[in-house]
């Protein structure tokens, strides 16, 4: 049998079953029971594992939380292992693990084998794992696009349209930049012309990063040490150098009060005090000159800093723009400029769309030729099933039919069609069929495009509503055909197709004495196989004739 199936399912506290462990096998599994006693719990659980939408109304009557698990066989499915790694999973063993829990107040929990999870992630995972077909599954094939999103899968086409999407879509995004940049053309042209004078006007002052805050340093102590300069000057000048200075005109003072002094000795006093005074401005002087000596100012550096400041000043001032975000402004302009000019470059743009235009057209006619042989192969395919299926009057056609104008998926669109008969008109598959037909066209279409899919398990729910007689042995033939391949579950009413199963599980629902009711899934085996099957043969007092037709419907298998 196939690898990577479903091994088992753990279930704790979920609607009305309070703890379920089972086991499952590979190929066909049928489950039964009376009507209300919760045959779908299980898809449903399954669903939720697989990332499915939760609701608190799933937990238990009583219970906090519901606890779902299922363990799955990784064994020689490489993409699933590939998968986990790259989700950055543990995948070492050869099962995986996935388990999820809903709380009381709806919130919900996931892990894959043991580390926290998302629930996109258990989609993802899950997409690879099973494909549920719901009691709605024929409904789901009347959607919009449904038709050749399954015909695509099935052609093996589904990433090829999705990049043609894309393309698309980049089309539709450049065809409105182009719209709007025809549009301000001239607006662009002005607000180009403005964003060059700015970045002309910064560019031109060549500003290196930070060096404005460096200028208004250098400025600050400059013009400082320019006015210390400027007092120690005119004081050495005034005390020394000048012609009118103070220390010769004391000297010339103190040689005459000598003179004087020699004539009277009451001179003398005051001649000491003005000689000493003359020493003291003398080294006053001579300190002058030490400082004046040790600055180390360039005036001619002053007149350049001051300069400098004043030619970014300019420009700021033209701008308003404060000098120390004149850099990042020249970057912003620049960056504008280059849009703009992107925008205004229309031609470019055209070219461009004109690119995609010849790509998506020769992605697209390769798409549009498999897509033709896809169809043929599942109507083929399909035709031959019908006729097993009761329905041999009928002839079913994929067809693809041309577009007036492509889109995002292509230049055509598929339509499943049916005619009543060979020589009939064909109508869309939903005109034709009714419910019960519908039901067996969806399922012999599953059965085709499955054979394609590389998803390990399938699970049909209720598909076989509407059916009866042979039909039903027809239905039961070909889910087991499937089971050969595939790990198939079906929940079913009809006995035809339960007796296929390799495998058998019942659904029982008990009521207890206290506390809310409870379902079970109980293996059925041998005898108590029989009794289930000749419960849904429903012959009511003829119990014998249910038993023994029973069991030759399970000799068929």
């Amino acid at each position: 049998g196939l690898s990577s199936m479903l091994v088992s399912l753990s279930i704790q506290q979920f609607v009305i079953v309070e703890r379920l462990d089972l086991d499952l096998e590979s190929g066909f599994t049928v489950m039964t029971g009376e009507t209300g006693a919760g045959k779908s719990i299980l898809i449903d659980a399954i669903d939720l594992i697989l990332g499915g939408r939760s609701e608190s109304s799933v937990v238990r009557q009583g219970a906090d939380k519901a606890d779902l698990a299922a363990i799955f066989d990784m064994d020689r499915q490489p993409n699933i292992r590939e998968w986990c790694q790259a989700a950055g999973i543990d995948a070492d063993d050869e099962q995986l693990l996935i388990r999820r829990t809903i709380d009381r107040g709806g919130k919900s929990k996931a892990w894959i084998n043991g580390q926290a999870a998302t629930l996109g992630q258990l989609k993802e995972l899950g997409e690879h794992l099973i494909d549920i077909h719901g009691q709605h599954a024929h409904q789901a094939l009347l959607r919009p696009n449904a038709q050749r999103v399954l015909l695509d899968a099935h052609a093996g086409l589904t990433e090829d349209t999705q990049a043609l999407a894309r393309l698309w879509k980049e089309q539709l995004k450049l065809e409105d930049t182009l719209a709007q940049a025809s549009a301000k053309s001239e607006q662009i042209a002005m607000m180009r012309e403005q964003l060059q004078w700015k970045i002309d006007e910064i560019q031109s002052l060549k500003i290196q990063p930070g060096e404005w805050e460096l200028l208004s340093e250098e400025q600050k102590r400059l013009s400082h040490a320019a006015e210390l300069l400027q007092t120690s000057q005119a004081t050495l000048a005034a005390l020394d150098d000048d012609e009118a200075a103070l220390v010769p005109q004391i000297d010339k003072l103190v040689s005459r009060l000598r003179h004087a002094a020699e004539k009277d000795s009451g001179l003398q006093e005051a001649l000491e005090t003005l000689q000493s005074g003359a020493i003291q401005l003398e080294e006053s002087a001579n300190s002058l000159r030490r400082y004046l000596d040790r600055t180390d100012l360039d005036p001619s550096r002053l007149a350049e800093v001051d300069a400098r400041v004043e030619a970014i000043f300019s420009v700021s001032r033209k701008l308003k723009i404060r000098p120390e975000d004149l850099p990042a402004a020249l970057n912003d302009a620049m960056q504008a400029l280059a849009e703009a000019e992107k925008t205004a470059n229309l031609n470019a743009i055209r070219h461009a769309i004109a690119a995609i235009q010849a790509d998506f057209k020769e992605r697209a006619t390769k798409i549009s030729s498999k897509r033709r042989l896809a169809c043929q192969a599942i109507s083929k395919a399909v035709n031959a099933w019908l006729k097993e299926l009761a329905m041999g009057e009928m002839v079913f056609e994929a067809v693809a039919e041309p577009r007036p104008s492509p889109a995002a998926h292509g230049m055509e669109d598929i339509v499943f069609t049916l005619r009543n008969h060979v020589d009939g008109p064909a109508y869309p598959m939903s005109k034709v069929a009714s419910g019960g037909e519908l039901a067996r066209i969806s399922l012999a279409i599953s059965v085709v495009t499955t054979s394609a899919s590389q998803i390990p398990t399938l699970i049909f729910d209720e598909v076989d509503s509407g059916i009866g007689g042979n039909v039903a042995h027809t239905v039961g033939q070909l889910l087991r055909k499937l089971g050969d391949q595939r790990q198939v579950l079906c929940v079913t009413h009809l006995p035809q197709v339960a007796a296929r199963g390799h495998q058998h599980l019942q659904v029982v629902k008990t009521r207890s004495s206290e506390g809310p009711p409870v379902s079970q899934l109980i293996a059925l085996k041998d005898d108590a196989r029989v009794d289930e099957i000749a419960r849904m043969l429903g012959d009511e007092g003829a119990e014998q004739t249910s038993r023994d037709h029973a069991r030759s419907l399970l000799l068929l298998r």
